[in-house]
């Protein structure tokens, strides 16, 4: 199962978030410059987050993001299942389909997306970000 963009640029953020020192607060242009993506794409994704109850935001001089759930607490699977709110890996009611009635695919394919949410509850945003981001400087 392939993640959307919206997914990709959630796990992005918390990760770089997790791996602030003391998970302090980041601007969202801050993680938009270092993963080269657009501010208003990825400014949608934080309040998105923020929405969930997952990250905190505050305005002003010394305003940014911040993680509010504790790293070990958030779950891949329930933020993938909750970031991917279309997640049929097939759409079997458009347009009509000679084996409707008859076909057990689409039952198949909804247990494999649930066996992929569980496989990814099995890890949290500590387990995949266990590293503190380290700033190389140019030479």
């Amino acid at each position: 199962m392939q993640v959307t963009r919206f997914t990709d640029l959630s796990l992005r953020l918390l990760m770089h978030l997790m791996q602030t020192p003391d998970h302090s607060r980041a601007t969202v242009q801050e993680v938009a410059d270092r993963f080269n993506v657009p501010y208003n794409h990825l400014n949608k994704v934080a309040h998105a987050l923020s929405k969930m109850g997952i990250i905190q935001g505050s305005k002003g001089k010394n305003g940014g993001i911040r993680l509010v759930k504790a790293p070990s607490e958030v779950r891949l699977g329930d933020l993938v299942r909750l970031t991917e709110p279309q997640a049929d890996i097939i759409d079997c009611n458009i347009g009509p389909c000679p084996l409707r009635g008859n076909c057990k695919l689409k039952c198949v394919l909804v247990d494999a997306r649930e066996a992929f949410y569980a496989k990814l509850n099995e890890y949290t945003l500590a387990d995949v970000a266990a590293t503190p981001f380290i700033q190389l400087e140019a030479q």
